[in-house]
């Protein structure tokens, strides 16, 4: 496995430079992230020399959409065919997805996915270099009826994103040679006085209450209600395969819990004292009260972060 550099991110740093030295720091982040995807873009140009699949996984919030759509602008870039599809676009349907004992639907199992037509797809790609590609419709939670087509040149890369990307169910139905595997998470701790104090998982719950908040009309309530049947899944179908995958993006900017904070602290302190999520809450204001603020117009419009905050 290629392994991007790992940090440790040390609060007090990233709080003086928040306040003395902000421009300067989310420069060197979004230089370091843009030149992991170059870097990687570069290496599936020169040990490919056939269309591939490109398998991208990560965990809820790590920015797989973004990370995506910038390989494939790279790769672009060097004058390689490549294209990007979302694995959301195969789900069943609402009501469609294994039911767990406690009687809830399951959509985040393999299962949840129409399998037949997501290995079909897959399929066409390798040996005709074509195939109809399906839409999902979220809002009425069922597949579109139209589907479009893709067509692709010799040598292409066509990326399929989403958290079952490194499921070994592929592995076992599609040629390994035609198959690369990505894993993006937020990796790098964040140090206080030489002890980790902010989990990764955090910084992904994050990321996914105010992106809910803001883009999927989701109050803070909902995301926190869902959160533990999101972490269940992670567990259960993508984690167990990471050792697996071929190679590993760090998706963390040091500065970004100084983007979140005062955007997020107002919705945490909404929430009622008698909430059944008042622990994770307040764990979660004392780690955000940390950092130091910055406004969110200081980041570039093309940076990963903007997933979150548009």
């Amino acid at each position: 496995m290629k392994v991007a550099e790992i940090r440790n991110l040390e609060i007090n740093e990233i709080n003086r430079r928040a306040r003395f030295d902000a421009d300067s720091l989310i420069e060197e982040e979004t230089l370091r992230y843009d030149r992991e995807i170059e870097k990687l873009a570069r290496f599936l140009a020169e040990n490919f020399d056939s269309h591939c699949l490109i398998m991208l996984s990560g965990p809820s919030s790590s920015g797989k959409t973004t990370t995506s759509l910038k390989i494939t602008n790279y790769l672009r870039d060097l004058g390689i065919d490549a294209h990007t599809i979302s694995m959301d676009d195969f789900y069943r349907g609402r009501e469609q997805a294994p039911v767990l004992e406690n009687g809830t639907y399951d959509y985040e199992a393999l299962e949840a996915l129409r399998l037949d037509k997501l290995e079909q797809c897959m399929q066409e790609l390798i040996t005709e270099g074509r195939t109809m590609i399906p839409r999902f419709d979220f809002h009425n939670g069922r597949p579109f009826d139209e589907t479009y087509e893709l067509i692709i040149k010799p040598n292409s890369f066509v990326i399929f994103e989403g958290i079952h990307a490194i499921n070994p169910y592929f592995e076992q139905h599609l040629p390994s040679n035609s198959l690369f595997k990505v894993f993006i998470n937020t990796v790098s701790p964040f140090m206080l006085d030489g002890e980790k104090f902010v989990a990764r998982r955090d910084i992904r719950l994050v990321r996914r209450i105010i992106r809910d908040d803001r883009f999927r009309n989701s109050p803070i309530l909902n995301t926190l209600h869902m959160w533990k049947q999101v972490v269940r899944g992670e567990n259960e179908y993508m984690f167990p395969y990471v050792e697996t995958v071929d190679y590993l993006i760090d998706t963390t900017h040091a500065y970004e819990p100084c983007i979140f904070a005062p955007l997020i602290l107002p919705m945490l302190k909404s929430v009622p004292a008698d909430s059944e999520y008042v622990d994770i809450v307040n764990h979660l204001i004392e780690v955000m009260t940390r950092f130091e603020h910055i406004p969110v117009d200081k980041m570039p419009a093309d940076s990963l972060l903007r997933e979150f905050v548009g």
